[in-house]
């Protein structure tokens, strides 16, 4: 967008200078192309999936500015389709992923965004993103009543799917996470047992648990080859196993090792789910819909609210998890 003199309008945005540093640039403000429109932005949540960027998966750096930035919320700025009033809240996707969310303004679609109510707290609504990925497992997971579940992964995506497994009928909700304060609000989120794989064999633990029955389902919300490997130990035959966690942790194809022959012999079933889907407004706008009836009480998830400005702390936080500072979800305000 230009000034009336001609000069481009200027805005901040954030990119990976090299890994574990972020650095402010400043950018040329984006104007609408055909069939889009601009978002000021309000709120980007930081997600488990920015986390490789960050840590050096990338081959090299510094890389594009706005980030892998996904989860956020704004202002509609500038419609000139009509489809969106000027100054509606909405959740964003639909924006181009190679310049993401980690800026000020943002060009999205015209069309298809999930409006938001302007009467809630930000911090809640943004959530119908994160929780429309983990509701979309749910589509495929079938009847819960009565089941035997395992969440291995107790951050904020982990600690949805526990509410939501509270909300459909699970008979056990074992959520398994090294940090005891996450385990806390695992409990308030709804898990009937938790635990601790640092003070506590988890596969002997589920075994007392299920009187030797082991999991009907196991959710893996880490995206390790360690947890990806240990979902075998903690299922019977005929189990389910969820795979949620994005595993490019460590490289990023996101190719791990897990014992197939043994996961055959056992005929367990794979439900393979990915963080945005073919249909992301039904997602999020159930998510929403759970989020405005009180199903799911998402506010415990946000552990810290910092300005946009404060990045390189907002990131040091949600990867390193300072065990005083209690961190779940990070949300970066403009």
């Amino acid at each position: 967008m230009r000034r009336a003199n001609g000069a481009d309008e200027k805005m901040k945005g954030a990119r990976v200078k090299k890994p574990f540093e972020w650095e402010m640039v400043e950018l040329n403000r984006p104007e609408a192309g055909e069939g889009q429109m601009i978002v000021r932005m309000e709120q980007v949540a930081i997600c488990g999936s920015d986390f490789p960027d960050y840590r050096g998966v990338c081959p090299e750096y510094p890389l594009h500015p706005g980030g892998s930035g996904h989860e956020g919320i704004g202002i509609v700025e500038e419609c000139k389709s009509g489809n969106y009033e000027e100054g509606t809240r909405v959740l964003l996707w639909g924006f181009d992923r190679e310049r993401g969310l980690f800026q000020e303004y943002v060009p999205t679609r015209d069309s298809g965004l999930l409006i938001l109510p302007m009467d809630q707290p930000r911090e809640r609504v943004l959530m119908s993103q994160l929780l429309g990925t983990v509701l979309r497992c749910f589509r495929k997971m079938g009847n819960l009543i009565d089941q035997k579940i395992v969440v291995l992964g107790q951050g904020p995506a982990g600690l949805l799917f526990t509410g939501a497994l509270r909300n459909l009928g699970a008979k056990h909700i074992i959520a398994v996470d090294p940090l005891e304060y996450r385990l806390a609000v695992s409990r308030q989120m709804g898990a009937t047992h938790t635990v601790n794989p640092e003070a506590v064999d988890v596969v002997e633990t589920v075994r007392d648990i299920t009187d030797g029955d082991m999991a009907d389902v196991v959710v893996e919300v880490v995206g390790g080859e360690d947890t990806y490997g240990q979902c075998l130990d903690l299922t019977h035959r005929f189990s389910t196993v969820v795979c949620f966690g994005v595993p490019d942790k460590e490289n990023h194809a996101g190719v791990i090792k897990l014992p197939m022959m043994e996961m055959q012999r056992r005929e367990l079933n794979l439900i393979l789910s990915i963080n945005y889907g073919d249909r992301p407004y039904s997602d999020y706008s159930l998510a929403l819909d759970w989020i405005l009836q009180g199903r799911l009480d998402v506010e415990p998830l946000v552990s810290h609210v910092l300005p946009f400005t404060n990045i390189q702390r907002g990131f040091e936080l949600a990867v390193d998890k300072p065990v005083a500072e209690e961190a779940l979800k990070v949300v970066l305000e403009f």
